[in-house]
């Protein structure tokens, strides 16, 4: 709940901080004007009493308080602090590739080969199932809210009728887990679980990849 209004509370540090400096300044204001004021009216003043009062050096100014400084320092620090998690909120990066294995009650463990492109916290996915740059990949759209994941795969052959929906979250930087279920068509109840791993060699496969003949398209069945 915190770090969905951290925008707020920077901004409400901010006000208050800026309240607390006008306040503590309205005393030191205050005895500015009350020394003018004196000033105006001893200048005012007639007689020898008045030169014998502005030679008298047994006047002691007022001395300056020190809590609007205090109240910088803390403010400062206090805005410095808020910004930082606004700005750095979130360190988990999901773009780039990265191996999946997609498990499906009644069949063996399948590997898919995703790679997001866009931003931390939303873009595009694109799902291979031989190899980093196959053929007739799948594709759909990523979104990132700190760990939690959620991204959509449309099956290439019929990207309107069938949507797959993937849940899940960071484990570490390097790892995600968690659900997926089908969307669409509304009568398959296909569902299961999935992990990725992060790949280190994504230059090294794509340039192999790019080596390797293209083979001809093989429709596959949706599962």
């Amino acid at each position: 709940m915190i770090k969905k209004h951290q925008k707020w509370i920077a901004l409400l540090v901010t006000l208050t901080f800026m309240g607390l400096l006008q306040v503590s300044s309205m005393p030191c204001e205050a005895a500015a004007a009350d020394r003018a004021e004196q000033i105006s009216a001893a200048n005012s003043e007639q007689g020898p009493r008045y030169i014998e009062e502005e030679g008298d050096s047994g006047f002691v100014g007022k001395k300056k308080s020190i809590l609007p400084i205090v109240l910088i320092g803390v403010g400062v620090v206090a805005v410095a602090a808020v910004l930082f998690l606004v700005v750095l909120k979130s360190s988990y990066d999901i773009t780039g590739e990265w191996t999946q294995q997609r498990t499906e009650s009644g069949y063996s463990p399948v590997t898919r080969y995703l790679t997001f492109t866009g931003s931390k916290t939303s873009g595009t996915v694109r799902v291979d199932f031989d190899t980093w740059g196959g053929d007739d990949p799948d594709t759909g759209s990523y979104t990132v809210n700190d760990k939690a994941v959620d991204f959509i795969q449309y099956w290439a052959a019929n990207p309107n009728n069938y949507e797959y929906h993937y849940e899940g979250s960071f484990t570490d930087k390097n790892t995600l887990s968690g659900t997926w279920h089908m969307n669409k068509p509304s009568g398959i109840t296909d569902t299961g679980s999935w992990t990725a791993t992060r790949s280190t060699t994504t230059a090294a496969v794509s340039q192999i990849a790019s080596q390797v003949p293209q083979r001809d398209s093989i429709r596959r069945q949706p599962r």
